[in-house]
Order: C-alpha cells, then structure tokens, then sequence
C-alpha cells in the first residue's frame, strides 16, 4: 500500500513538474485582444465602463470591476479586440450589446 502511494506521488510531482516547465508566465501581449488579463473599456448598452477581465486576485487591491472570461460578458468578448461591436444574452434574458473602445494590459 505504502509503493501505491509513493508511486501516486511521484507521478503527481511529475505532472507539476511538467506544468511548472510549460507555464506561461507573465503579462499577456499588447495587441488589443481580450484576455485574461487585460483591462477593457467598453460602451454596454450605452454606458461606458472600465474593467480587468480575468480574476480578482488579477485586479489586486484595485477599485475596477472583475469579469471572469467565463462570465456571459467574458464569453462574449474573449478574443475580440478594439473597436469590435458583440452582443450577449444576460442571466435575466436581455441582449446586450458591447462596442469594444480600449483594451490593454492591464497592469497593478
């Protein structure tokens, strides 16, 4: 039981091992693509707003909201860049549309 386990270990140290040599560290590149990452400035539905998209630990102790590219806005615009018009359904039903304005890196 104890060689089961020891070999379950090994093979986990090998996993992370390799995902620690294949990670990508670092800021995202500069070429105004939404990202994780990236600080995005946007007309939704008429109102011009300001946020990272990504997690909260990527905003820091920032003021700016945080859209997890797995959100319905974050899905919607993952991949789109600077002056590109989306559009996506909110939880309540209602289409929203996005005119991309900025996006960068966004940095803490």
């Amino acid at each position: 039981a104890a060689k089961d386990e020891q070999g379950k270990i090994e093979a986990r140290i090998r996993q992370l091992t390799s995902l620690l040599r294949n990670a990508n560290v670092g800021n995202p590149p500069d070429d105004g693509v939404v990202e994780p990452g990236m600080l995005v400035t946007a007309n939704i539905s008429g109102e011009k707003s300001s946020f990272v998209v990504g997690s909260r630990e990527i905003a820091g102790d920032s003021d700016l909201d945080v859209y997890s590219e797995k959100s319905p806005l974050g899905m919607a615009i993952m991949g789109h860049k600077e002056g590109d018009t989306v559009s996506y359904t909110a939880p309540n039903g209602k289409e929203i549309s996005v005119e991309l304005l900025s996006v960068k890196t966004y940095s803490f």
